[in-house]
């Protein structure tokens, strides 16, 4: 059946320009990287072809880095730190975690800090990325690196597990908690990352996986409660409460209706690893 839309085109203007390639008012829109990354990672299914944890080093970062200028960043910093004293102390404190691999192993098993060093040790992962070893040059720099030194404790703070889908839970965390404790201007420019992020995973299980979607909604909605509740999540001292248990180091460190979710199961289907039976599979 073909639909008549022009009831819903009413009042479209065309806008004239002498430009030769795309324009537009979008910082966004005019970026042909993002374009490209976005339809791309939005759309695609699953594949070993293509770990989903590269996806945001492949096109994304490097297009968020291009639209943004240090002078731009540093305008909404110093506005944040007029307006809110305790994120000024913490940028200006700009402490980086000096911890090592062999500090972790130190910590009992069943603690924050032994749990995170499990999950180090299995995956082989390097702590810290040696970013504590170069001081930041800028209050921006120093607030990407300390974002690279928490993201995989946020996982284990708000019960996102250590897999695709476990994503999803620090990321909607994330797009949420700053706006709750920032100006919206700031609090959307430390989010970008996630809502592109965030997006192509909901965007490939709702497409493609539809036996996950129910659990992402679920992590969707947990997230996003986590991250109105909580303290600001980007400023916590994580190291203070690493000898502690997972409850107890949520407790102090103010996250709030935090719980492990499993998703081991909608991951191997979300990662294709499993494969689940469909209607087509009959014709």
């Amino acid at each position: 059946m073909k639909r008549d839309y022009s009831y819903f085109h009413a009042g479209i203007e065309q806008v004239p320009t002498t430009s030769s390639s795309l324009v537009s008012s979008s910082r966004f829109l005019n970026h042909a990287g993002l374009r490209e990354w976005l339809q791309l990672h939005l759309l695609r299914r699953n594949g070993p072809d293509l770990p989903i944890p590269a996806d945001p080093t492949l096109g994304l970062a490097q297009a968020l880095t291009d639209m943004r200028t240090p002078d731009r960043m540093q305008t909404l910093i110093d506005a944040e730190k007029m307006r809110n004293p305790a994120f000024r102390a913490w940028v200006e404190e700009k402490y980086l975690s000096p911890l090592t691999k062999e500090d972790f192993s130190r910590f009992p098993k069943d603690s924050f800090g032994g749990k995170y060093y499990k999950y180090i040790s299995e995956y082989g992962i390097a702590v810290n990325f040696g970013w504590a070893n170069t001081p930041p040059a800028s209050d921006w720099e120093f607030i990407q690196k300390r974002n690279g030194q928490i993201h995989d404790f946020e996982h284990l703070m708000t019960g996102g597990q250590f897999n695709s889908l476990g994503e999803i839970l620090p990321y909607m965390v994330r797009l949420s908690n700053p706006h709750t404790h920032l100006a919206p201007e700031v609090a959307t420019e430390f989010s970008l990352i996630y809502i592109f992020g965030g997006s192509r995973l909901l965007f490939r299980s709702f497409l493609h996986y539809p036996d996950t979607w129910p659990i992402v909604m679920d992590m969707m909605e947990r997230g996003l409660k986590i991250g109105r509740t909580s303290d600001p999540i980007m400023m916590m001292r994580y190291e203070d409460a690493l000898h502690l248990s997972i409850p107890e180091a949520r407790e102090m460190l103010g996250y709030r209706h935090a719980e492990d979710v499993d998703t081991e199961d909608m991951d191997r289907i979300f990662t294709e690893q499993v494969k689940t039976p469909s209607v087509f599979d009959q014709e």
